[in-house]
């Protein structure tokens, strides 16, 4: 076959299946714009910047201002605590169960249980990283004021009763039974559980005298009833062993300690003379 020459004139635009007919307008060649229309801008040339690209220094991503950099924070944005922002933040502390309950003993006046807890959670806390500290403190001083206060109230609730230089009182006043003293005079003797009683001067009008006290072995409570069976058999040897003779008619009592009072340290037995 013999080749044939090409028509002379530039090349149409190809033609057949799946190409667009001509329709009658030449095609860009390579390197060519097509002319802008009257009053438009054209088409940035080959070669040219275009509008909106970043100048020259700004980072590059596919012709397009890139992302940040890995481990660098967005512009604007402070970085994390880490180097990522937003990402590893510390969580908040719980607060510690032994603080709390050492609060609430605190409180409520259970002084052994708000120290223990106290001490527990100061302990605890540097190694568990909770919060609390200052509820564990606070309990701990609550326990602290509770001690004070009940002490206060005992020393002022239960004074001492004014005595001269003999030791006789000189005062009415009301005393626990144990803090009576031989010679000490009272203004009633009521049988029964006693809780304080009212002493005053023996130069009155009295209800009965102190001629003996002494204490009960120590020891767990033996129970009531062997109390009460000391207490008489020991005032009743001592009124005889004194050899004295009561004026008017009279009746032997004696002052003995119960179980609630001997848990607390009472052991001691007041007898009195009392006149019928």
């Amino acid at each position: 076959m013999e080749p044939t020459e090409p028509p002379a004139g530039p090349p149409g635009p190809p033609q057949g299946p799946g190409y667009p007919p001509d329709q009658g307008q030449p095609l860009p060649q390579y390197g060519q714009g097509t002319p802008p229309q009257s009053g438009q801008p054209g088409p940035p040339q080959y070669g040219q910047p275009q509008y909106g690209q970043p100048q020259h220094g700004q980072p590059q991503y596919g012709g397009q201002p890139g992302p940040p950099q890995y481990g660098q924070p967005p512009y604007g944005q402070p970085p994390g605590p880490y180097g990522y922002p937003g990402q590893n933040q510390p969580t908040n502390p719980k607060t510690s169960v032994f603080a709390v309950l050492a609060l609430i003993f605190g409180i409520i006046a259970f002084v052994p249980l708000a120290i223990i807890f106290g001490i527990v959670a100061l302990v605890r806390l540097p190694k568990t990283r909770e919060k609390g500290k200052g509820l564990a403190v606070a309990g701990i001083v609550l326990a602290c004021l509770w001690v004070v206060g009940i002490g206060l109230i005992i020393a002022f609730a239960d004074p001492e009763p004014e005595r001269d230089a003999s030791g006789q009182v000189t005062t009415t006043a009301d005393v626990a039974p144990e803090k009576l003293r031989v010679g000490d005079c009272v203004a009633e003797v009521k049988e029964g559980e006693v809780m304080d009683i009212r002493i005053q001067p023996c130069s009155e009008p009295n209800g009965g005298k102190v001629y003996a006290v002494f204490e009960l072995p120590k020891g767990s409570f033996p129970g009531l009833d062997a109390v009460q069976a000391s207490a008489e058999k020991g005032c009743t040897d001592r009124w005889k062993q004194l050899g004295e003779q009561a004026t008017d008619l009279s009746d032997i009592f004696y002052l003995h300690p119960t179980k609630d009072s001997w848990s607390l340290g009472d052991h001691s037995v007041s007898c009195l003379l009392a006149p019928r």
